[in-house]
C-alpha cells in the first residue's frame, strides 16, 4: 500500500470569481479551478491537491510502499 499524507488545507484555500468557475488559490498560486454547474460540481486542481467531501486537501507521497523484510527476499534460515 503506498504511503500518503493528505493535509486538510481548506481553512487557507482562496477563491477568486471568474466568468463560469472559481479559481483556487493558496498562499498566493494558483493551484486550479473549481466548475460550479446547476447540474455538478467540479475540481480541476493541480497534481499534488484533491478536493473530497467538500474539502482540499494537500497530498504528499512520504515514500514507498510498507513491505516486510521477508517480502524482500531470504531470512537467514
Amino acid at each position: 500500500m503506498k504511503r500518503i499524507l493528505k493535509i486538510d488545507i481548506t481553512d487557507n484555500v482562496v477563491a477568486k470569481f471568474k466568468e463560469s468557475y472559481l479559481e483556487v488559490y493558496l498562499s498566493g498560486f494558483c493551484i486550479g479551478k473549481y466548475h460550479i454547474d446547476i447540474d455538478e460540481k467540479k475540481a480541476e486542481l493541480t497534481d499534488g491537491y484533491i478536493y473530497e467531501k467538500g474539502r482540499f486537501y494537500k497530498v504528499i507521497d512520504i515514500g514507498r510502499e510498507e513491505r516486510s523484510y521477508v517480502e524482500d527476499g531470504y531470512i537467514g534460515w
